[in-house]
């Protein structure tokens, strides 16, 4: 190979390898999905960041069309999520003397018209042990819930592998992102990177209740996100929360983050939305900050542990050129209200499967959102 050119490769490797390994900066920013190692994909430690707490997902969801052996058709959406969690102070057993790490599982389940359904599992592990589950510093995921029956592997690059069985629910489905990478970034009010591949296909099945479907049609969103913080209390009781959205249309899809700083419910700190081109799989256009203006209206009462949350049943954002409205239909209240002490937030994770809209420079198009809006719970909790 030329030198020139043998050059040009090395740095680019270098650069791919030690992108935000050192923690989040003030940024956003795309790159393609291209087939050079990834290191953002595998897990991270606490100590790369030099956090007393820190949380690492990976959350894939889906709308898709079921047929069934018999011919039945069933329209189903659904998100999962992959945690692991480290903390030197909070997960250390003095009973016996050891360092501990935390895996979650938690997902939800949209049939169209009928109740969505949820679950929410943890396990905590030996930290010398938790190698065994999940890959770290890997340029690629690799997660394997203990059990064995919850897996997510895989890459950008050649696709994503879930594995998810639970109750009467098995997915056996394979997410092939068509969209280059984005990143949304910051340090207030919350540290955190998330590198999301926002659209793609999903191919594979689903067994419901003893009942196998194929999935014959299938829009998909993958992320990867670490939030963290360098000081004592966990990172959840240093903001009011947050918002993320994600809708498609048969053009467009839009990917939006706002963060709620220490001042209020209603001020956004850190705003970012995006703008995809889903049939060319291209970023259009990104807007932040001021750019972004965002409503929040017909607000809901919420009950969690006795306690009155409120959380909005619509959701408008606006900017220069955009417009996106959002309806929170189907909600899913993921609160671990069973648990005697506060666990960090309250998440009302939502699904709307028709006639939510993107309009953009004059062109209007509906399709199906999801809608996150979580609180913490220091707002539902306030510190003693």
């Amino acid at each position: 190979m030329n030198p020139k050119y043998l050059k040009i490769v090395i740095l680019s490797l270098l650069l791919i390898c030690f992108t935000d390994v050192s923690g989040a900066k003030p940024s956003s920013g795309h790159s393609g999905n291209t087939g050079f190692p990834d290191y953002t994909e595998g897990a991270q430690y606490d100590t790369d960041f030099d956090a007393s707490f820190m949380s690492e997902w990976w959350y894939q969801n889906g709308d898709m069309r079921l047929v069934g052996e018999d011919g039945d058709v069933k329209n189903l959406a659904f998100f999962t999520v992959l945690v692991h969690q480290e903390s030197p102070t909070f997960f250390y057993d003095s009973k016996s003397d050891t360092q501990l790490s935390n895996m979650v599982t938690f997902y939800g389940l949209y049939p169209y018209g009928e109740e969505p359904s949820d679950n929410y599992t943890l396990v905590f592990v030996p930290r010398d042990e938790i190698e065994t589950y999940i890959g770290f510093h890997k340029p690629y995921l690799d997660f394997t819930y203990p059990e064995g029956l919850r897996k997510f592997y895989g890459s950008a690059f050649k696709g994503y592998n879930l594995d998810y069985a639970y109750d009467n629910v098995q997915l056996d489905l394979f997410f092939k992102p068509l969209a280059e990478k984005t990143i949304d970034s910051a340090t207030d009010p919350v540290n955190f990177t998330t590198y999301e591949y926002a659209y793609g296909k999903l191919h594979g099945s689903v067994m419901l209740d003893g009942k196998k479907y194929r999935v014959t049609q299938a829009d998909g969103y993958f992320d990867h996100m670490t939030p963290y913080t360098r000081d004592q209390p966990v990172w959840e009781w240093e903001l009011h929360g947050w918002s993320w959205s994600e809708l498609t249309t048969d053009s467009y899809q839009t990917v939006f983050y706002g963060v709620r700083g220490s001042d209020g419910c209603d001020d956004y700190e850190y705003k970012h939305l995006t703008l995809i081109d889903k049939n060319k799989g291209k970023v259009i256009a990104e807007y932040s900050g001021d750019e972004v203006i965002i409503s929040e209206s017909d607000w809901t009462e919420a009950k969690v542990k006795e306690q009155t949350v409120e959380r909005p049943a619509s959701l408008q954002i606006s900017a220069p050129d955009l417009n996106i409205s959002i309806n929170a239909e189907s909600v899913i209240q993921l609160d671990r209200s069973s648990q005697e002490e506060p666990v960090g937030f309250v998440d009302f994770m939502s699904f709307q499967p028709d006639e939510a809209t993107i309009e953009y420079r004059g062109d209007l198009e509906q399709g199906s959102a999801f809608y996150e809006y979580m609180v913490s719970d220091r707002v539902i909790f306030p510190p003693q």
